[in-house]
């Protein structure tokens, strides 16, 4: 047999729940035990978002830093034309491209024939031991046509083969081979135009250069490769 409370519990179920909730509404201690003793989630998940809003901060202003705060290296503005005039000058059949002054753009070798430099550098034919008029090489700036480097290397040239590969770890620098005449044999820093080595040669005053300079296995063991000449009589 049911008693008056369970028989009214099993009537109105509803009744029963709502005096449940007031019930706990009446023990606020109860429930704060409760909400105390639940796992910490939204604590964690706090602290998720801050880590993540702190690490999206970082990359924001690493990437702000790196764009507009730290300079960029200058570069020379590059002209889409220019002209050198060289006057009462006679020009070779020589013509090499390579990046000299290291702005990566290609840079003009060349040789010409003349009394004097065109730009009037300190080094004239008589410097350097040639009658006049002789020959010059000339590195020009690809960007705006600036003479880089110029001198005297010949009386005059009869072979020239410039960017002569190096050996991976050879201390050697790149290098301009030229044959001149008469009986020169001299060989020019790409980069700055500098003698690198100059002696004269055996050849004959009527043997003629074969093109090209060979390039043959270091036969000396100083570390550089050595050329093959090639001549006909």
């Amino acid at each position: 047999m049911l008693d008056h409370k369970d028989l009214e519990a099993e009537i109105h179920p509803l009744k029963n729940e709502e005096r449940k909730s007031q019930e706990n509404l009446g023990n606020p201690s109860k429930n704060e035990d409760n909400v105390k003793s639940a796992p910490p989630q939204s604590r964690l998940s706090r602290c998720r978002a801050a880590a993540f809003f702190l690490s999206l901060f970082l990359c924001l202003f690493v990437v702000f830093v790196v764009s507009f705060v730290i300079p960029c290296p200058d570069r020379p503005a590059s002209q889409r034309m220019w002209r050198i005039d060289y006057s009462a000058a006679v020009i070779y059949d020589f013509l090499a491209v390579d990046d000299i002054n290291g702005d990566r753009i290609q840079d003009v070798l060349f040789l010409y024939k003349n009394t004097n430099s065109s730009n009037n550098f300190s080094r004239s034919c008589v410097d350097e031991g040639f009658s006049s008029p002789c020959t010059f090489a000339a590195a020009v700036s690809g960007a705006n046509g600036s003479t880089l480097w110029e001198r005297p290397v010949a009386q005059d040239v009869a072979l020239v083969e410039c960017a002569v590969p190096q050996p991976r770890g050879s201390e050697a620098p790149s290098a301009c081979i030229l044959v001149g005449r008469p009986s020169s044999f001299i060989a020019v820093n790409l980069f700055t135009g500098e003698t690198l080595w100059n002696h004269s040669s055996s050849f004959s005053g009527n043997a003629s250069i074969l093109s090209p300079l060979l390039q043959v296995p270091d036969v000396d063991g100083d570390g550089a490769p050595d050329l093959l000449v090639l001549t006909q009589e």
